[in-house]
């Protein structure tokens, strides 16, 4: 089965709650909860976590956000400090997981030593971990991979593109093919950037999905006029259904 997550945006002019119910009556199996999606998503407030766990109910597939300010990935120890704060604020009102990326300035490499550090307070609380396209920003994706499954993340957003390229995944199938392959099902692959219900199929039909950990991750395909519906989720759910025994 392909599972469908789907970015929730906490700071449109629609409510945190009607947007998460209309995942959850659509069939998302996972949300990412973001604030600022304009800056490219922010640590939500903890009441916008509040209202998307009550309207989630109990499935287990509430991811936040963990990222204290916009521009890149950079993080000093005081901000990473405050994504600590940040995580256990989210695991005390019951998230599932944390999305989150840290890289080095000097190289753009993944900062190992501040994302174990994250890591090891996730692991505190039993949640999931998804390193966010800050992964598509790095200068190396295969040694970046590595990087992730040593410090033990359990899942990568990626388009397969470069981040400041700001292209779809239907243009990073190459690579997509070639993260899933050399992951293995050591890590599960997300792959977002630009899904849609239409291009789901071609996407999918692409990349060598069967026996492998992957999924699908959608922002404005999950939308109807700037409005998460139940439609909109429903059609990405059907969209993958035909992949349902690909994995």
């Amino acid at each position: 089965m392909i599972h469908i997550e789907v970015c929730i945006n906490c700071d449109s002019h629609q409510t945190v709650t009607d947007a998460v119910t209309a995942a959850f009556a659509g069939g998302a199996s996972r949300i990412e909860l973001c604030g600022a999606m304009q800056f490219d998503g922010l640590t939500p407030k903890p009441q916008q976590i509040t209202e998307a766990r009550k309207a989630f109910r109990n499935q287990p597939g509430l991811m936040v956000m963990i990222r204290p300010r916009k521009g890149n990935f950079y993080f000093s120890k005081q901000e990473i400090s405050l994504m600590k704060q940040h995580i256990t604020t989210a695991a005390e009102l019951g998230a599932n997981g944390v999305v989150l990326g840290v890289l080095q300035k000097k190289n753009n490499c993944v900062a190992r030593d501040a994302l174990l550090e994250l890591m090891d307070l996730c692991q505190k609380y039993s949640l999931h971990t998804t390193f966010h396209r800050a992964f598509d920003a790095t200068p190396d994706p295969l040694e970046a991979l590595d990087s992730l499954l040593d410090a033990g993340v359990k899942r990568v957003l990626t388009s397969g593109t470069k981040w400041s390229a700001r292209l779809p995944s239907t243009k990073g199938i190459a690579n997509l093919r070639c993260y899933i392959e050399t992951a293995q099902n050591r890590i599960e692959i997300i792959v977002g950037g630009g899904v849609t219900a239409q291009n789901m199929g071609h996407i999918l039909t692409e990349l060598p999905i069967r026996n492998r950990l992957i999924s699908v991750h959608a922002y404005s395909g999950a939308q109807q006029n700037g409005i998460v519906t139940r439609a909109a989720i429903k059609n990405l759910v059907d969209a993958a259904l035909p992949f349902k025994d690909s994995s």
